[in-house]
């Protein structure tokens, strides 16, 4: 395992110690508006799935790559998935996932290495994952060997404004990674020289996302015109998302 990973490993082990459970069970929470803003992206996804395998796809075994504390598992479970796995390289956070949500399944992977055969899953998914990795690219085509109908991939995307305003390294307990971006022609040629031609779509919507923000924004006002208010800013940010820094990637599998 590099180097880098080992420490990150390490750090992740100290952040998502059991006794920090509460400080994710935002994950869990039946309040509309931190919904909103935690699920935008994934329903996006969910969305487009739907739109092509209609109910067919609440059928499919999901496994979610450095899935952390099981969000996007929990995610998922409520949409009407019955089977999903999140895996990680931390133990900690997947005992965490497993008390968040009992229904979930864990496995301990490293997502550069997934020790797993190929199409073991039938869609694989990461939300802001892929970045942490050494090789990004690396995780990416791990995900396509292993996933036997498709793939998400929700990551920052590599634009002019995102480069400016977003982060450029990240921090963890001293584990320090290098914040990836990708952008359309990096997932397709990626994507292709894998798979070859054996794919269907390649599909990368630009989306604006800053939850932080606009859940501070939108947060200030009362009860249910909070949740308003950021759908609101968010319906305004939609026409500038061609210049988006966040993007939503789905690779369907022939």
């Amino acid at each position: 395992m590099n180097i880098n990973l080992e420490h990150q490993q390490k750090a992740f082990e100290d952040i998502y110690k059991v006794e920090n459970i509460k400080r994710f069970e935002f994950h869990t929470t039946e309040d509309q508006f931190c919904r909103y803003l935690r699920d935008r992206r994934l329903n996006k996804a969910l969305h487009y799935l739907h739109a092509h395998f209609s109910d067919e796809c609440y059928n499919w075994k999901v496994l979610t790559v450095c899935g952390g504390v099981g969000g996007e598992g929990i995610f998922f479970l409520r949409a009407g998935f019955s089977d999903v796995t999140v895996s990680d390289f931390s133990s900690n956070s997947l005992e965490i996932a497993k008390r968040l949500d009992s229904k979930l399944e864990t496995i301990q992977l490293n997502s550069e290495a997934i020790d797993l055969p190929d199409n073991a899953y039938d869609l694989v998914v990461v939300q802001d994952g892929l970045h942490h990795l050494p090789r990004p690219s690396l995780g990416l085509t791990e995900m396509l060997r292993v996933a036997r109908k498709g793939v998400v991939v929700i990551e920052p995307y590599n634009s002019v404004v995102g480069n400016f305003i977003g982060t450029e390294w990240e921090e963890h307990d001293g584990a320090i990674n290098f914040v990836y971006r990708w952008d359309r022609k990096m997932m397709e040629q990626t994507v292709k020289s894998y798979l070859l031609k054996n794919y269907q779509k390649i599909r990368v919507f630009r989306i604006w996302d800053h939850n932080v923000v606009i859940g501070k924004i939108a947060g200030k006002f009362p009860g249910k015109v909070k949740l308003y208010m950021a759908k609101i800013i968010y319906a305004c940010l939609r026409p500038f998302n061609f210049t988006g820094n966040m993007m939503v990637g789905i690779v369907l599998k022939k």
